[in-house]
Parts: C-alpha cells; sequence; structure tokens
C-alpha cells in the first residue's frame, strides 16, 4: 500500500513496448506510486525502470501476478498483457480489492462475461484505444453513422501486432452499428478473384486490416452517400499519445463499479 493517498499501481505485461511507456507515465505522476510490475519475458529481477529506459525506482520486474498484485490493494492494476491472460489478472486483481484498467486487446468474449459477473464491487476499464483523438474518432464515427449508409473501416498498424481486426476497428463498428438500426448498405456479391481483398464484414460494415512496417495504430472511417464521402481520420505516430487517457483511467476507476468498456464512458 502507498503511503501519502497516492494511488498504488501495478502494471501487468510492464516488460513490452506498451509496458514500458506506462511505467514511465506512471513514474512521473506526483498522486501515483508504482508499487510493483509483472510480465513473463526477459527482465524478470531487474528494476522496471531501468528496463523501460529511465533510471532505477527500485521496482524489480517480477513474473508472479499473484504476488506483484497483491502488493497494489486498494490500487489500480492497468494490464497491457496479451488478451487470453487478462481474465485471471483481472479476478487476481478483484481478489485483492484492486481496481482495473484493461489496455489489452483481443480478449475472449467468454472472458469478458466473466469478468463482468466478478466485478460486483470494483470497477473495471477495458479501453480498445486510450488515445483521446481515438476517442473522438469513435464518437464522431458513430454520429455520422446516422446519415450514412454506407460506411468501410481502415486500420493500419505495425507489422507485429497479432490480433486483426484491431480492438479499436471493432469498437468503432460496434457503435456504428448501434447508430444504425436500420442496418449499412452492402454493395452486391461480386467474385473476388483474389480471396479476401474485400476485407471482412461486422454486421455489414467492411474492416480492411493493414500491416507494414512503419505504422504505429491509424484508422480512417470512410462513409459515403450519392454525391458525397466523408472521411474520419486518427494518426497516432508514438505510443506516447495513449497515455493521457491511460493516466484518466487510473484516477476515475476506482469510482466505477462493474465493468465498463471505452474510455469514452469517464469523459466529460
Amino acid at each position: 500500500m502507498s503511503e501519502n493517498n497516492d494511488i498504488p499501481v501495478v502494471i501487468a505485461g510492464a516488460n513490452g513496448r506498451m509496458g514500458h511507456q506506462a511505467v514511465q507515465a506512471v513514474l512521473q505522476q506526483v498522486d501515483m506510486q508504482l508499487v510493483s510490475a509483472f510480465g513473463k519475458a526477459r527482465g524478470v529481477g531487474e528494476d522496471i525502470g531501468e528496463l523501460a529506459g529511465d533510471g532505477p525506482c527500485g521496482v524489480l520486474l517480477e513474473d508472479n501476478p499473484e504476488s506483484a498484485i497483491a502488493k497494489a490493494a486498494g490500487g489500480v492494476l492497468v494490464d497491457f498483457s496479451l488478451g487470453p491472460a487478462v481474465k485471471d489478472h483481472v479476478l487476481t486483481a478483484l481478489r485483492h480489492d484492486v481496481a482495473c484498467v484493461v489496455g489489452a486487446t483481443a480478449i475472449p468474449v467468454a472472458d469478458e462475461q466473466e469478468i463482468a459477473q466478478a466485478a460486483t464491487k470494483k470497477g473495471v476499464l477495458i479501453a480498445p484505444n486510450f488515445a483521446l483523438g481515438a476517442v473522438l474518432m469513435m464518437k464522431f464515427a458513430t454520429q455520422a453513422a446516422r446519415y450514412f449508409r454506407w460506411a468501410e473501416i481502415i486500420e493500419y498498424h505495425h507489422e507485429r501486432k497479432l490480433d486483426a481486426p484491431s480492438g479499436t476497428a471493432r469498437r468503432t463498428a460496434d457503435l456504428m452499428r448501434q447508430g444504425r438500426e436500420d442496418g449499412f448498405r452492402t454493395p452486391v456479391d461480386s467474385e473476388e478473384s483474389v480471396k479476401g481483398v474485400r476485407g471482412g464484414s461486422l454486421g455489414g460494415l467492411r474492416i480492411h486490416s493493414v500491416r507494414l512496417p512503419g505504422k504505429l495504430a491509424h484508422q480512417e472511417v470512410i462513409l459515403a452517400a450519392p454525391g458525397e464521402v466523408l472521411t474520419i481520420k486518427h494518426d497516432a505516430s508514438h505510443r506516447e499519445s495513449y497515455m493521457p487517457g491511460m493516466l484518466l483511467a487510473i484516477r476515475e476507476v476506482r469510482k466505477l463499479t462493474g465493468l465498463v468498456i471505452g474510455l469514452e464512458n469517464i469523459l466529460e
């Protein structure tokens, strides 16, 4: 437990790229205390501050989630691990009176349902994207979907991203579909000379996933009507762009109860 009413924070996946960024951001806050960090790759037993590119902070990288999470009792777990591992981390956190901010994607639906059933006293916020601009992009696309019956989504990420489509693209499509109860129009079925060339369909919305080096995280929502096209685009060129949203989530999640999906739910 931290002193001086600082928020105790434990970071899962702390030795990944997003984990390193999260470590640096939390260490810079005057109202937060990084009490533990865990992961499964190289670096276990080393100072996480040094691993993240800063100076030593006195917190060693662990590989035991139970032990690491227990040190943050009353605080917040920030999870940037892989989707299939999230459920166990969150359920452990809830047992230790720790609220959860989850940035991992590709969480199985059944795991989300189990998390929702367990989160009866603490808040669990799952954010497909922490970038404030990306959250606004999804909000604007949802509003625009009321007026355009044709739409497609193109998302671009670096070549190391494993899941496709991205969590942001799926979330955008879900929100847009909620904003248009009569559905979206789709082109007539045509023969694809290259299988999958038209992307994947989610409720009539086509999603195209591009994976290339030199990209980080980018998305275009293209809406169309006869004679006009509206494009809503967001570009993230550095993982630093996710940190203001993550820090906001850490500060707000302890006020929540139950499972909440989407950073937009805590924005004023």
